[in-house]
C-alpha cells in the first residue's frame, strides 16, 4: 500500500471530495483543500494544507478546478493560505517524524491512524479559526506558520 492510498483512504472517510493528490472539503464561506505531495529525496511525503475564501474567487469553481489548485497555480483559485499541516498549531511536534517513521518501517495501518487525528484536528482547527481575520491574527502571532495572500 502506498502513502497516497492511504491518503485517499483517509481523506474519503473524513468527507473530503476528489481525487488523487489533492482534496477538499466545501464549507458555507470557504474551501478546504489537503494536498499528499511524494518527497523528492525518500518514501516519506508531504500534507500541505490550503484555505480558498469564497469571497476572494473571481468566480464559481467546479470540484477540478479546485483540485488542481496545488498543482496549476491558477489565478482563478489562487490559495490564499498555504502551510504543511504539521504547522497547524493543534497538531502534536512530533507529527513529521511519526509519518516519517511508519512510512520507513512501512507500517500503513499506524500511518493511517495518525493521519486521520491529524485531519481531525485540522478539521477542529479550521471550524474554530477559518475566518481571514482569525488566520491573519494567527499568522502575525507565529502561531500559524503560513503563507498568506495579502487580500487574507
Amino acid at each position: 500500500m502506498t502513502t497516497n492510498k492511504v491518503f485517499g483512504i483517509v481523506a474519503k472517510e473524513l468527507g473530503f471530495n476528489g481525487s488523487g493528490m489533492t482534496r477538499f472539503i466545501e464549507y458555507p464561506t470557504y474551501y478546504l483543500l489537503i494536498n499528499h505531495q511524494k518527497s523528492a529525496y525518500s518514501k516519506s511525503f508531504y500534507l500541505n494544507v490550503g484555505i480558498l475564501y469564497k469571497e476572494l474567487l473571481s468566480q464559481n469553481l467546479g470540484g477540478e478546478d479546485i483540485a488542481g489548485a496545488f498543482k496549476a497555480r491558477d489565478p482563478s483559485a489562487p490559495i490564499h493560505v498555504d502551510f504543511r499541516i504539521e504547522r497547524c498549531p493543534t497538531m502534536p511536534v512530533d507529527l513529521a517524524a511519526s509519518m516519517e517513521c511508519c512510512v520507513t518501517e512501512e507500517r500503513m495501518a499506524d500511518l493511517k491512524e495518525i493521519l486521520c487525528d491529524a485531519l481531525q484536528r485540522l478539521m477542529a482547527f479550521m471550524e474554530k479559526n477559518h475566518d481571514r481575520k482569525t488566520i491573519r491574527k494567527l499568522s502575525d502571532a507565529k502561531q500559524l506558520s503560513a503563507m498568506l495572500l495579502k487580500e487574507v
